[in-house]
């Protein structure tokens, strides 16, 4: 207890030419973190490239369309509509539901493509960009954050 009442006070004195600043040690583990989020980034980001690389595109029709609501739409006047669509590889069908709704509901009927895994087609996605799977911004963005306190603590 009495080492820590001495941190304190030392953190707040002049600091002497040799002497290092208090926090200097937490540096080194954010700066850890920080470089394994950026690493974890670039493999999410390779595997989704990997992905497109990998994917074709087929047409696909909407067979049923899914209303869900949000929590806090206690009302019900917003609902998010989550097309299912039925597309075809080969002989074979298949059904993919779409993972992000839609504030306009789709036209059952209605054609729309689909992004498939050509090893494995239910492994499919809604549109031709989207990529199912973690964004990789994400790991960037939290990379940034540890860099940013690293840095902070060796002020």
């Amino acid at each position: 207890m009495n080492l820590f009442f001495n941190n304190i006070l030392t953190m707040s004195l002049p600091r002497t030419p040799g002497m290092t600043q208090p926090g200097a040690e937490f540096m080194l583990p954010f700066i850890g973190i920080a470089i394994l989020c950026l690493g974890v980034g670039f493999y999410f980001a390779n595997r989704r490239q990997q992905w497109l690389q990998q994917s074709a595109t087929a047409e696909g029709v909407v067979v049923e369309v899914f209303k869900k609501y949000n929590r806090d739409d206690k009302m019900g006047n917003y609902p998010l509509h989550f097309p299912q669509v039925k597309f075809n590889v080969g002989n074979h069908q298949f059904l993919a539901l779409g993972e992000e709704g839609f504030n306009n509901p789709l036209q059952v009927g209605s054609r729309i493509p689909v992004r498939y895994n050509v090893g494995n087609p239910e492994d499919a996605t809604l549109g031709t960009e989207h990529v199912p799977g973690v964004q990789p911004k994400v790991f960037y963005i939290v990379s940034g954050l540890f860099f940013a306190i690293g840095v902070l603590f060796a002020l």
